[in-house]
């Protein structure tokens, strides 16, 4: 059996993602034939300019479900078909592999029927974040277009998966993996992480255009999985158990690997922190610089007293361009309450530092955790005012605060004043005045405020772009149904749509009437 693995939209069109160079590595080291092909780049490539904003954070709703989303399918599917069936095209059975993020479950899930339209004797695994057990994996495997999904790490788990098809799918599913038989979903067994991330090989790129995508030369890499630290409103402590980190000399050779065979000159660490481990890191800069290799690189890291002039000088020498730090917020009581570890003072010479460093950095920001007073969103407004010459961009939650099933604050959240928790998005706390319009309003006003400062902003809008439909959204669920349709009457105007284009329309429509 052969895998041909299809990289999904929407992703970042400057470089590749990581995740399938990392599962072709390991079927090919398993001796699997495979494939691996960028749908995603393709599809931006070619996109009508008009649509290339679709790509960006700001209108990543597109792609959980909209009319516009639905009339673009239409009008690529004689492409896609076309493309879909070239990358097929070798007779025998063969395995597609999908991955799948929450924004690409639409996408990922047409992409699917697709495949199977065109042959009905593929086998279709997804894999990827949605699919971990914190998340909707038997949902996701009980599509009719989908016949397996792998649950967690999955670099081993499609190995195993690969064998067992092969082997005449007898018995459970193996460990990670779960597989439809006969329209019913199987589950393995729970699959234990891999202890030594060392051992996995090193990711292949093989099939994609690497000299084609927009930031050509940068790669993908990652030093770590898990967090060090215990944020209240993060599931990444769940997803990954503990902290697993890569030796020095492992990353170095992935980066020499990434120069030598790929032409890489610039790296991005997707971690959720790089500096999770501060002798590894000083160890990994000591070896880029013996190697006299010329590189730029960055990531996301914490903020912590280790960070200091000393450390960043290193970091800056050996390359480091950029830190995006997860700040979220200047209130310390706020800060206290997120479990963040972090004390204000620390985190305003960190930031002070590794400018003086002649590093680049990014703040991530969040709005209205229970209990934030506006006050305490105010305090966050003067730091960034007081620090903006220290700040080259700032990262703010889109999501504001989003209250995900499986963290702690999803399971204390009483203890943290929320009142009415139905909805990941439209909870309320602190009686009401803490709700979904609230953060909203906070969102736009610092959005408004940085552009003031001169502050660059991955979201690149003063308002939500999708406000009046996420405002419909929160009225229809608060059951003010006249509310919900002024609001989808004045999206549909504000996006060239008739109102019954917009999604839950007609329930507003049939429930205000």
């Amino acid at each position: 059996m052969r895998v041909v693995l299809l990289q999904t939209s929407p992703w970042r069109p400057d470089m590749p993602a990581l995740g399938l160079p990392y599962i072709q590595a390991a079927l090919r080291e398993a001796g699997v034939p495979t494939v691996l092909r960028d749908l995603n780049f393709v599809l931006y490539e070619q996109v009508n300019p008009t649509r290339r904003p679709w790509w960006e954070p700001s209108h990543h709703y597109v792609w959980h479900g909209s009319p516009q989303l639905d009339e673009w399918l239409s009008e690529i599917e004689p492409f896609v078909d076309r493309w879909v069936s070239a990358s097929l095209a070798s007779p025998g059975p063969v395995l597609v592999g999908i991955t799948m993020l929450a924004t690409q479950k639409r996408f990922g899930l047409w992409l699917a029927e697709r495949v199977k339209h065109l042959r009905p004797d593929a086998q279709v695994v997804v894999g990827g974040p949605q699919c971990f057990v914190q998340y909707e994996p038997a949902e996701i495997c009980a599509h009719p277009a989908v016949d397996h999904v792998v649950v967690g790490e999955g670099e081993y788990a499609i190995v195993d998966l690969v064998r067992w098809l092969g082997a005449g799918a007898e018995g459970p599913p193996p460990a990670g993996v779960m597989s439809k038989r006969e329209g019913v979903v199987l589950s393995g067994e729970p699959r234990p992480l891999d202890k030594d991330i060392d051992q996995l090989p090193l990711p292949d790129y093989t099939g994609l255009p690497l000299r084609t995508y927009t930031d050509a030369g940068r790669l993908p890499l990652f030093t770590s999985r898990g967090c060090v630290r215990k944020c209240v409103f993060c599931i990444e402590q769940r997803i990954w158990e503990r902290f697993r980190y890569r030796s020095a000399a492992n990353v170095f050779a992935e980066i020499e690997r990434g120069v030598r065979l790929w032409g890489a000159e610039r790296f991005e660490i997707n971690d959720s922190l790089f500096n999770g481990h501060m002798r590894i890191l000083e160890e990994l800069c000591d070896l880029i610089l013996a190697s006299g290799l010329r590189l730029s690189w960055g990531g996301q890291g914490v903020i912590r007293a280790e960070m200091s002039p000393r450390v960043l000088a290193k970091l800056k020498a050996a390359g480091c361009g950029f830190v995006t730090y997860g700040f979220e917020s200047a209130s310390q009581r706020v800060l206290d309450a997120m479990k963040k570890n972090v004390d204000m003072t620390v985190a305003a010479r960190v930031i002070r530092d590794t400018h003086e460093a002649g590093i680049g950095q990014k703040l991530n920001l969040m709005f209205g955790f229970p209990g934030e007073t506006e006050a305490e969103f105010q305090a966050t407004l003067d730091f960034l005012e007081q620090n903006a010459r220290f700040i080259d961009e700032v990262n703010p939650s889109d999501a504001f605060t989003a209250i995900i099933p499986g963290t702690e604050l999803y399971e204390r959240a009483a203890e943290f004043g929320v009142t009415t928790l139905h909805n990941s998005w439209f909870w309320e706390a602190d009686d009401g005045a803490n709700n979904f319009a609230v953060r909203l309003d906070r969102f736009e006003r610092l959005c408004r405020h940085v552009k003031r400062l001169g502050i660059a902003s991955t979201y690149r809008h003063e308002r939500v772009v999708n406000r009046h439909q996420a405002l419909g959204d929160w009225a229809l669920y608060k059951e003010r149904f006249d509310d919900a349709e002024r609001h989808y009457r004045a999206h549909a105007a504000e996006m060239g749509l008739r109102p019954e284009q917009v999604p839950n329309w007609s329930q507003a429509l049939r429930a205000a009437h």
